[in-house]
């Protein structure tokens, strides 16, 4: 595959507010900012993202379920919500305008993670469902109502198929490594109890039935590629494993100077030297990591330009910064500087 530019827009950003989760379909507090509420805004979005250089855009759909699905009194998936389809024909419209194409985010590693939200009279709202992506019974619902529509709708013969081909990619998961047996973060090296929050890990076995089973539909219907956003380099070879049915592999890179053995270093040279068979992106990256990032993490002094120009000379199929609208601490994308080094010339 050739090099191909990129960018992480994973939430679009609604009256100063990051809109995690939401800009797909009404949520779960009943109200609808989806991407159709905000249009204009978006649309200036991706012509300043088409204008830096990038070919594809990011774009989380699901998250953790408090948007896009539709959940009962129960708390049982019952399927898409209202609004799903308004959203994401007005992004892939808008992206298609644009010239750029875009690679959706299924779900986050987030679905796994234990949390609840009342509404101010203390009623439960929403409360993640774990099984729902883990079990096989949960993965057949999420398959029939919420990964086949959507699917159905972009795919081969779908009524919106000329839309589908503004798919670059399916992303099915997150960084799933956080939240696997197996996989699973070194909690020594990782401060706070944030373990606690996982409740119920994937094991090995159910998340490659849940990528595969998605990549199989994907493959069979779309023209589009398949992935998983790994979260570290040190498990890369997981996702080389043919049991996933991937198309190309994804590391995200935060290295924090101050825990090196939290992850490996990418290796030096080219990115053979991994030894994987697919193609390799660097999905994410700090965009301003030399001068913004968390106050608990301390990365190396590397900027942008480094990372794009590392992957561009050492065979990588590209390498994403997180993020064009600074939805945190990492901070915006410099345009200028995206621009040029997507643009400019990049001596061997």
């Amino acid at each position: 595959m050739d090099f191909v530019p990129g960018i992480n827009y994973p939430w679009t950003v609604v009256g100063g507010q990051p809109n995690y989760g939401c800009d797909f379909g009404t949520n779960i507090w009943g109200s609808h900012t989806g991407v159709s509420t905000h249009q204009d805004d978006v649309r200036r979005d991706f012509e300043a993202m088409a204008a830096m250089g990038a070919e594809v855009v990011r774009w989380f759909v699901f998250t953790d379920g408090r948007g896009g699905v539709r959940w009962g009194p129960d708390r049982a998936l019952e399927g898409l919500a209202p609004g799903v389809f308004e959203d994401m024909d007005a992004a892939l419209q808008i992206a298609e305008a644009a010239g750029v194409r875009v690679c959706l985010v299924l779900f986050d590693f987030s679905w796994m993670l234990r949390w609840e939200q009342f509404d101010a009279s203390g009623v439960l709202l929403f409360r993640t469902q774990p099984a729902v992506l883990a079990s096989p019974e949960g993965q057949a619902r999420v398959f029939r109502l919420v990964v086949d529509p959507v699917i159905a709708r972009y795919g081969h013969g779908g009524p919106r198929a000329d839309l589908g081909q503004v798919i670059h990619s399916f992303e099915v998961i997150n960084e799933p490594d956080w939240v696997t047996r197996g996989l699973e973060p070194d909690w020594r090296l990782t401060p706070g109890a944030w373990r606690f929050r996982v409740p119920r890990p994937f094991t090995r076995a159910e998340l490659r039935a849940l990528v595969r089973s998605v990549a199989d539909r994907v493959h069979a219907h779309t023209n589009a590629l398949v992935t998983v956003g790994g979260g570290r380099v040190r498990f890369a070879a997981e996702w080389d494993d043919p049991a996933y049915g991937l198309d190309f592999i994804q590391l995200h890179l935060y290295p924090d100077v101050r825990y090196p053995r939290r992850d490996h270093a990418l290796p030096g040279g080219h990115c053979s030297r991994l030894g994987l068979t697919k193609p390799v992106l660097i999905g994410e990256f700090p965009a301003n990591g030399n001068r913004a990032h968390p106050d608990d993490h301390q990365p190396p002094p590397d900027s942008l330009t480094d990372y794009v120009d590392h992957a561009r000379r050492h065979g990588y199929l590209g390498a994403w910064p997180w993020s064009f609208k600074g939805v945190d601490a990492f901070g915006a994308v410099d345009a200028a500087e995206m621009r040029a080094c997507l643009t400019g010339p990049t001596e061997p």
